[in-house]
């Protein structure tokens, strides 16, 4: 953008949010700042005007147009104004522990690598009384960091492209690896994203699908927002999705297969944490001091291996016999393997 186009945006911006009362194009033409706007061809000037006014709203700006009736204009033309109400924020009135909770959320977030709000989540702890200089991550409010085995760049990268394209509403082109490392071209519309337990995650429509999917972050090796899409407001997100929703969903609840009732007997050292674990669908069908037998609707077999098998004997799956084989499988394999590098040592 030319600086002679910045300074008019900010013109436009400032006399329009200043403004008391609803100002049309005829009168902003009048302006000496807005020459721009007038040229030999009147249609080449409102087509310059056009371009400035989408460029505001696209920046979030509350622009509201009113029509010669609603400002019973007699002479037909309507007007242009910045709803204040809608553009300022209301003051905060925060008290203590608020402040306490906010500068532990912004400093996880910060703290994220690769996170594409950083800078602004930085000024904003320091607006609040939290001052951590310009660009240094907190280092003691809290830490959230990424999985080990996740490529950090990559996920960053691809984080800054989907930040802007869930914000604005724009289609992306992404190669998507699954679990076997098996790559497929997808065009999604991007609902959301979310972090949770060291990973970050997109939801949206895949349009390969027909449906809603998730996406891990890691596994996405090529992504860029749709050619042509470069302004706002290309696909509408559904009335009454909540990213929540899918933050709150476990690898296994997502599609891969039909679903199977799985259960499973859980020492009592994880019996407290069954919640956070395995989520709010699980049924506890039997507890005791022991231990408890829980219940879960499994879409995605391969999931819920990685999930239990870190916890051994604490987490053994009973039914069905399957997958309990399967799981059995793997521990034979991983005894062999174990036992061979420790002879050869």
């Amino acid at each position: 953008m030319s600086a002679a186009r910045t300074e008019r945006l900010l013109n436009l911006l400032t006399l329009l949010l200043n403004s008391r009362r609803p100002i049309s194009l005829r009168e902003i033409r009048e302006m000496d700042e807005f020459a721009a706007y007038r040229t030999s061809d009147p249609k080449s000037g409102e087509r310059a005007f056009e371009r400035d006014k989408a460029s505001l709203v696209e920046a979030g700006i509350p622009l509201k147009w009113y029509s010669p009736e609603e400002l019973d204009d007699e002479e037909g033309v309507g007007g242009y104004v910045i709803d204040r109400n809608e553009y300022y924020l209301p003051e905060l009135k925060l008290d203590a522990s608020d402040l306490a909770l906010l500068s532990i959320a912004g400093a996880a977030a910060a703290a994220i690598d690769g996170f594409p709000g950083r800078s602004a989540v930085l000024r904003a702890l320091g607006k609040l009384g939290f001052d951590t200089g310009t660009d240094q991550t907190p280092k003691a409010i809290a830490h959230a960091p990424m999985r080990a085995d996740v490529d950090v760049k990559l996920v960053g990268g691809n984080l800054e492209i989907l930040h802007g394209a869930v914000a604005r509403r724009c289609q992306v082109e992404l190669s998507y690896q699954n679990r076997k490392g098996e790559a497929t071209s997808r065009r999604v519309d991007p609902y959301g994203l979310y972090y949770r337990q060291a990973l970050w995650y997109l939801v949206g429509y895949c349009h390969l699908r027909q449906e809603e999917r998730t996406f891990h972050l890691g596994r996405i090796a090529k992504l860029e927002i749709v050619k042509g899409q470069r302004g706002s407001g290309y696909f509408e997100v559904p009335e009454g999705f909540n990213v929540s929703d899918s933050a709150r969903r476990r690898p296994w609840e997502y599609p891969q297969h039909e679903p199977i009732q799985v259960r499973i007997q859980l020492a009592a050292k994880l019996v407290p944490a069954i919640p956070e674990l395995f989520g709010n669908q699980v049924k506890v069908l039997e507890k005791d001091t022991n231990g408890a037998l829980i219940e879960l609707a499994v879409l995605n077999r391969g999931a819920l291996i990685e999930a239990v098998l870190p916890f051994g004997a604490a987490a053994q799956v009973r039914e069905p016999a399957d997958l309990r084989a399967t799981i059995g499988e793997i521990y034979q394999s991983l005894a062999k393997r174990y036992a061979s590098a420790g002879g050869a040592a």
